[in-house]
């Protein structure tokens, strides 16, 4: 099968269906059902029928038949026959969402079947993955379960005691161990992680996971370097059909790391190489999501979102909709997910939720979520999106009721702690916004080995706490109540748009072209353009020449475009979905309160020509520039003085400030771009 697997790594088969026919001829029963399985799993065409009537009591060629076909009848009516078995026909219920049948199934086992410890240890470990009792089993096996157990009732910090009291004890069991750090890389717990993989290489030094969980390892730290080398260490490096889908998942991830890395990254390798590992391991979820990712590097999105509107997995279709801005076909998409186990489908929740709050439904993406699940670990995931509802419609002590008990039961999970220092801020609570940010690094620290870099939110934090006037004083007036609008006599907004870009244009930013074109006469200036208009309108062209990065030259050109002749501004992975007309009528300007700190945000702007606000504007941040050697565009150019000058004019007649979740019903924000993913972001 060797050939095959080489010919399926180089391209498609001329002819899938002939290996299938081959197995006609095979009288080994062994033989036939190890290349049937080589088959199924690659994907080709079998025919399961004839091989289960040349042997009809095999379970293994029945379950076959659920993995390439769906189709459970076989399988039930051989297990049920046999009297064995039961828990692989449960787990075939189970992964199509039948969970009730699947549990009955293993209601009664006889002690008797030679089966019955497996079965038995399956139906303990489906109950718990149900929330419902489930009796102890016997040996290592019973050890992992009692820890599932303990997670899901208690949550991560609980494992990490237990981890650290009975680490001695726990058995020389693979995968307990491979468990246990795929659990705390879960929780963020990185520390615990390292533990873990620590017990395992003590206990099972040459076991072949044992390298699997050391990549996994350095590249959720970010480090490529160990990962390559760990990689390269096993050996077979010119034979990638030979290779696992685990490993193939792994190279798959270093490599868009190393693409990423890139000045001017192009990741037409990642999809080529993705599209092969498929041909071998087509039905692996994990491939197809880094198959989608790399669709979504390479090409039009708008060709994608088609493809996507019947695409089987729609979850999986949902997740990469919102990504391209698209939250009602995310939606659509959902409608049609089919049944899914427990964990699955409270994901399929978070996901609705998710996109109901991309278009800026904030009480439907409230009922979506539902109530809060038993399950610490989906307990810790249901707060993170309940305090992010509730932060965007400014319900801070629901975000904050929502994030406390997770806090607690899952303290390391990053997410949670920014989400809570994001909600201390905006409470005007300075000291549990500090604390938040100093556990937020402290885990950051153990993930990447060295700490974190000040990011805006640090930058924030700091200068609301000196209780002096700032981004920080701001950003907070604007979290209170935004100022209501007064229409204003004047002239209009220009109904004309500028964007800024400098680099190739990917498709992505092509069909954002597209998107504004199709609402507004449309202007993009790249670094030449700007500065020629900065030129002849201007004194600031010097200021622009010495600016080295993209984002500070955009930010200081708009203001001034801005500034001087009106009109709209926005960034290119700003996509629009609806007219924005309504917004500009009895305005002298628009301008978008960001959801994340209450600080206006300058990826879309709207004005009259001459309006006072940007002149000030571009003097405070020609200022700014003129005296940093090294500004950050968010804090020096972007958002940070904007929202200064914002505040100072907050009572001026005409003004409209919009919330993002206003903003996000017809216009999806920052999208993920391919260049974001590497030193080229802030472009």
């Amino acid at each position: 099968m060797e050939d095959l697997a080489r010919q399926l790594w180089t391209g498609p088969l001329p002819a899938p269906s002939a290996p299938g026919r081959d197995l006609a001829g095979v009288a080994d029963y062994q033989t036939a059902l190890s290349r049937a399985r080589a088959l199924v799993g690659w994907g080709l065409p079998v025919d399961l029928a004839a091989l289960r009537a040349r042997w009809p009591w095999s379970i293994d060629l029945a379950r076959l038949s659920v993995e390439a076909e769906g189709d459970l009848a076989p399988l039930r009516a051989v297990v049920t026959t046999a009297g064995r078995r039961l828990g692989v026909l449960a787990r075939a219920l189970w992964s199509q969402g039948r969970v009730d049948e699947a549990l009955a199934c293993l209601d009664a086992l006889d002690p008797a079947s030679e089966t019955f410890a497996e079965d038995h240890a399956t139906r303990a470990e489906l109950r718990i993955l149900s929330d419902l009792p489930a009796d102890p089993v016997p040996g290592p096996r019973g050890v992992h379960l009692s820890l599932l157990s303990l997670w899901r009732e208690e949550g991560g910090e609980a494992l990490a005691r237990r981890l650290t009291r009975d680490a001695a004890d726990l058995p020389a069991h693979a995968p307990l161990w491979a468990w246990l750090i795929d659990t705390f890389i879960t929780e963020r717990d990185f520390a615990r992680a390292r533990q873990a993989l620590d017990g395992f290489a003590a206990r099972l030094p040459a076991h072949p996971d044992l390298a699997a969980a050391r990549i996994r390892l350095a590249l959720e730290a970010e480090d490529r370097t160990s990962a390559r080398a760990l990689l390269d260490a096993q050996g077979e490096a010119d034979t990638p059909w030979r290779w696992n889908a685990r490993r193939h998942v792994q190279h798959l991830r270093w490599l868009t790391d190393d693409i990423s890395a890139a000045e001017q990254p192009d990741f037409t390798p990642l999809r080529l190489q993705t599209e092969a590992a498929l041909r071998l391991h087509p039905r692996n979820g994990i491939l197809q999501g880094l198959w989608l990712m790399a669709r979504e590097l390479t090409e039009d999105w708008d060709v994608l979102a088609r493809d996507l509107t019947d695409w089987p997995d729609a979850r999986a279709a949902a997740a990469l909709l919102l990504r391209l801005g698209l939250p009602d076909a995310a939606l659509s998409a959902l409608d049609r997910a089919a049944p899914a186990p427990p964990d699955e489908a409270f994901r399929t929740r978070l996901r609705r939720a998710e996109a109901l709050l991309r278009k800026g439904a904030l009480a439907e993406a409230g009922a979506a979520l539902g109530p809060c699940p038993r399950a610490a670990p989906l307990a810790a995931d249901h707060a993170y999106w309940s305090a992010e509802i509730a932060a965007a419609a400014r319900d801070l002590p629901a975000a904050r009721a929502a994030l406390t008990p997770s806090l607690a039961s899952s303290p390391a999970r990053m997410g949670l702690w920014l989400s809570a220092a994001r909600v201390a801020f905006l409470s005007g609570d300075d000291a549990s916004a500090a604390e938040a940010l100093t556990r937020f690094r402290t885990l950051k620290t153990a993930q990447l080995g060295a700490p974190p870099s000040d990011d805006l939110r640090d930058l924030i934090a700091r200068d609301a706490a000196t209780g002096q006037p700032g981004p920080g004083f701001a950003a907070r007036a604007f979290t209170r109540a935004l100022p209501a609008f007064q229409p204003q006599d004047g002239p209009p907004i220009p109904p004309r748009i500028a964007h800024y870009w400098e680099g190739p244009r990917s498709a992505p930013l092509e069909r954002s072209l597209r998107a504004w074109a199709g609402l507004y006469p449309q202007t993009l200036y790249d670094a030449a353009s700007a500065r020629a208009w900065l030129a002849t309108n201007t004194d600031l062209a010097p200021l622009f020449d010495r600016l080295t990065q993209p984002a500070t030259r955009a930010d200081l050109f708009r203001v001034a475009l801005i500034g001087r002749d009106g009109g709209l501004f926005a960034d290119l992975d700003e996509y629009p979905r609806a007219p924005l007309d309504d917004w500009l009528e009895g305005a002298a300007a628009v301008l978008v309160v960001e959801e994340g700190h209450a600080t206006i945000a300058n990826n879309f702007l709207a004005a009259r020509p001459g309006l006072p606000l940007f002149s000030r504007l571009q003097d405070r941040i020609a200022r700014t520039l003129a005296a940093t050697d090294q500004p950050y565009p968010w804090w020096h150019s972007g958002p940070a003085p904007l929202t200064i000058e914002a505040h100072d004019a907050r009572d001026t007649p005409g003004l409209r400030f919009l919330p993002q979740p206003v903003y996000e019903a017809r216009i999806a924000t920052n999208l993920p771009f391919p260049h974001k993913r590497g030193p080229g972001h802030w472009r």
